[in-house]
């Protein structure tokens, strides 16, 4: 009897586990998804006609396979600070940025939260123990029934399994987009933080280069004055201005700092960490068709990827959506104990005949049977408000990808059009304002020194051309910083004809 009861209990328990793994769902694949997360390079996309820029082609940026949480405390904590060179390029501190950012940190581990969901929704629910004491046994020809153990799994349409991956894969996806996109702006950030410490040294050079010129004509107007062939205002004149160009140059000192602690915090560096001078470089040139670009951004540009998943997700969600009227099946096996008992002799009278008597009571065999049952979704207004409910978000989805795509078409449109002015403004500069503000600037000067001219023309003479001059480096500098945010719309790297990149140093002739 006991090896009976064995058999049975090793049935019902054999059974439920094939309705287990037999009906399992099996887990989405996330190793495309993986494959994005941790081998991530912005893409280069070569312009036609071209997109120039610098000489030296910036290395591949990639986030590391594996990143490490800071741990919690109330002080700053920074990242293990790597050696700087000497003289880093834009290249080198988007590197960094890249590979310490706290805010790429915790979107990494967002999408690997999300990733943990596609096996959760794929897997088939936990299996169902239940078991059944009587103290009142149910008494069968075989024996009494005490006590009942039955196991069950309740399987959905394997198809709800498929969607509800599909729907959570799209959302991992959503997430390493949204991972991309914060990459994208991360550089951006870097590069007008690079470049704003690049005016502001180059602001320095052409402030202490005036300082210099001043103190040159300090001398001569005090020779002069010296000798009574000018009014002292002359001289106090000059001075006014030495004192202003050496507050000027007390000021970009101090913003200096600030844009150098801006810098570093992207880097997740102590803001006091020191910033090597960045050399000179001269003007980037860029030529493009704004249709190219915004061709580029379809394809590049994160957000848009961001969204198309979303809609790609909500297309899904319909799908399931429309699944809700069939049902889930349950199916399980039940094993039963009886235990045996004396069978019934009824009382024969003496000299009678014994009656035949059933014996089966005395065997107590145990009795097992296979279950199922299925849900009724009979409820339909809840099935049709999440229909609804999914179309809705859906259109929601569309329209934001729609308003999206225009919102980024214009971007690239506006600051195309800032750059065309700017390398515009650029030429002017270059070719016609600086050498003739230089060439009347001498000129005055020849004349004051032989008393044909006054003061006044001359220092005016002078500040237009200090003012050109601290303008053509504000314009290299919003030229240089529009282009990082065209590459950031268009979620690329443009580079001229494939090598050379528009980010660097050097000059790229057409």
């Amino acid at each position: 009897m006991f090896i009976k009861r064995t058999r049975a209990l090793r049935l019902a328990v054999g059974g439920s586990l094939m309705v287990f793994t037999g009906c399992a769902s099996k887990p989405h694949s996330a190793t495309s998804i993986e494959t994005a997360l941790t081998s991530w390079q912005r893409p280069n996309a070569s312009l036609t006609p071209r997109l120039a820029g610098s000489a030296t082609s910036p290395t591949n940026r990639s986030a590391p396979a594996s990143q490490t949480a800071h741990s919690s405390s109330r002080t700053l904590q920074y990242a293990v600070e790597n050696s700087m060179p000497a003289q880093p390029s834009v290249e080198w501190y988007i590197g960094e940025a890249l590979a310490r950012h706290p805010a790429l940190r915790a979107a990494t581990a967002d999408v690997r939260a999300k990733l943990e969901r596609i096996p959760q929704v794929t897997s088939l629910p936990d299996p169902m123990l239940r078991s059944i004491v009587r103290p009142e046994p149910i008494q069968t020809a075989a024996g009494d029934i005490f006590f009942t153990l039955g196991v069950s799994q309740t399987i959905p349409l394997l198809t709800k399994l498929e969607l509800a991956g599909n729907v959570a894969a799209a959302e991992a996806r959503m997430a390493v987009e949204q991972l991309n996109h914060k990459r994208v702006r991360l550089i951006a950030d870097v590069e007008k933080a690079y470049w704003q410490i690049y005016l502001l040294e180059r602001s320095l050079e052409i402030t202490e280069q005036n300082r210099l010129i001043l103190q040159d004509l300090e001398r001569v107007v005090d020779a002069r004055y010296r000798v009574n062939q000018v009014a002292q205002q002359d001289l106090l004149r000059v001075q006014t201005e030495l004192a202003e160009l050496r507050d000027r140059e007390n000021r970009l000192h101090l913003r200096r700092a600030a844009a150098a602690a801006a810098l570093n915090q992207l880097m997740d560096r102590a803001p006091q960490n020191p910033i090597p001078a960045i050399a000179s470089i001269d003007t980037a040139r860029a030529d493009a068709d704004v249709e190219q670009l915004i061709a580029l951004a379809a394809d590049g540009n994160p957000e848009l990827a961001m969204l198309r998943e979303q809609v790609q997700r909500d297309r899904q969600q319909i799908e399931l959506a429309d699944l809700g009227y069939w049902p889930d099946l349950t199916v399980g096996v039940e094993w039963s104990y009886v235990r045996g008992r004396d069978a019934f002799e009824p009382d024969v009278p003496a000299g009678a005949m014994d009656p035949p008597v059933n014996r089966s009571s005395e065997q107590g065999d145990d009795n097992w049977a296979l279950t199922m049952q299925m849900n009724l979704p009979v409820w339909s207004q809840r099935v049709e408000a999440r229909k609804r409910e999914a179309r809705q978000r859906l259109l929601a989805s569309e329209g934001d990808l729609h308003a999206t795509q225009n919102l980024v078409a214009f971007r690239i449109f506006e600051i195309w059009s800032r750059i065309e002015t700017q390398q515009h403004t650029l030429d002017v500069l270059n070719d016609e304002l600086i050498p003739q503000a230089r060439q009347t600037y001498e000129v005055s000067l020849t004349s004051y020194q032989a008393g044909n001219t006054d003061f006044l023309s001359l220092i005016d003479n002078w500040r237009r051309w200090l003012n050109f001059e601290l303008m053509r480096h504000r314009e290299t500098v919003d030229l240089h910083t529009a282009l990082a945010e065209l590459q950031r719309e268009v979620g690329m790297q443009l580079t001229q004809d494939g090598e050379k990149s528009i980010e660097g140093e050097g000059t790229i002739d057409e």
